[in-house]
């Protein structure tokens, strides 16, 4: 009975050492935990303190004069960065953009040289030309022959002459004209269809006999009509002859 007493004031013992022991543990890590979240929330503190120091010491460092050489492989390395990495295709089409503008610049330096240059209009004067005339030309004279031969004892009165005329006029119209013209005394008598010569310069019908008269041939023929409706035309030949 004694020993088992003994027993459980023992096992007693050690088990408030035990958890005195745990206590212990269990404060200190409580109050290492404690000084953890507390270094940390200092290091939170003092990050943007850090932050700003951090930020200040670059401008700090930039505002130091850099060196020449420096300032050179800096401005060779940014520019290098900066330009694009040409692939073999790219070169070849910018290449070939060159040969076409050069080709281009050299054809139109031909053309240009080619090309001649115009010479200077000068301006027309202002002074009103005076215009071509608008009228038609005269239509040449249309003309025919004439002669008139009396009996034989007279002879020829009016030698051939060539006389102008009017469209439509008649063997009688030009028969009249040349007489007037000349001073010949013309006895007619009708007109048109009806016109009939009597005396030419005062030789009548029937002086030479009973046949004896004028008569009218136009073209070496006879004419078959009145003179007073008979026309003329260009270049005609016309005869009064008396016969005996």
């Amino acid at each position: 009975m004694k020993k088992w007493m003994k027993g459980t004031a023992f096992l007693s013992l050690l088990f408030v050492l035990f958890s005195l022991v745990g206590c212990g543990s269990n404060e200190q890590t409580t109050k290492e935990t404690k000084k953890e979240e507390k270094t940390v929330q200092v290091e939170k503190q003092n990050e943007p303190e850090k932050k700003e120091e951090a930020k200040a010491e670059p401008s700090s460092e930039q505002n130091k004069p850099m060196d020449s050489s420096t300032v050179a492989s800096e401005e060779k390395k940014e520019n290098q960065s900066t330009e694009p990495t040409s692939t073999p295709k790219q070169a070849s089409q910018s290449n070939q953009q060159q040969n076409a503008t050069t080709k281009t610049n050299t054809a139109a330096t031909t053309n240009k040289s080619s090309t001649p240059t115009t010479p200077t209009q000068t301006q027309p004067s202002t002074t009103p030309t005076s215009k071509p005339s608008t009228t038609t030309p005269p239509k040449p004279a249309t003309t025919v022959t004439l002669s008139i031969v009396g009996p034989k004892d007279r002879g020829t009165i009016v030698s051939a002459t060539k006389v102008s005329f009017k469209d439509g006029d008649t063997i009688y119209d030009i028969i009249l004209a040349t007489a007037k013209k000349h001073g010949i005394v013309i006895d007619s008598r009708g007109s048109g269809a009806t016109a009939y010569i009597e005396g030419i310069d005062n030789i009548y019908e029937f002086d030479y006999g009973p046949k004896s008269g004028w008569v009218f041939e136009q073209n070496g023929v006879s004419l078959t009509k009145s003179i007073g409706v008979t026309k003329i035309k260009d270049g005609d030949r016309i005869e009064c002859i008396y016969t005996e």
